[in-house]
């Protein structure tokens, strides 16, 4: 993984793992077709928590919706090529930051989304 930590907080801050700053608290997203909780980076990332981290699917969708201004013919019609994805994995019970591990029922996700930057 990509992502960092100040010194003094380390594990226990959410930080982008594109960029390494922190972004946007997790608030409510209104979309068209209901509303998400995430946030948005001044590097352009977006993001979607699931509090369970057992419905990345639906939070994948909306991030990708989001990504792409809600445009979602862009956002089902977009590649891997398109954009960068990584899923932070944050332990409720020790509330802190871990590894990835998909055997957690106590850890929620936070899945980051930014678009490629296209070569000139």
């Amino acid at each position: 993984m990509r992502y960092s930590y100040s010194r003094t907080d380390r594990y226990r801050i959410l930080t982008c793992p594109f960029c390494g700053r922190e972004p946007e608290a997790p608030h409510t997203l209104k979309m068209n077709f209901g509303e998400a909780q995430g946030g948005r980076c001044e590097c352009g990332a977006i993001y979607v928590y699931d509090e369970t981290g057992r419905s990345l699917g639906d939070a994948f969708m909306d991030a990708l919706a989001l990504l792409f201004d809600q445009d979602y013919d862009a956002a089902l019609s977009a590649t891997e090529d398109d954009y960068e994805e990584e899923t932070i994995t944050f332990d409720r019970r020790l509330g802190r930051f871990v590894a990835d591990s998909k055997q957690m029922s106590h850890a929620s996700k936070y899945l980051f989304l930014r678009k490629k930057e296209k070569p000139a």
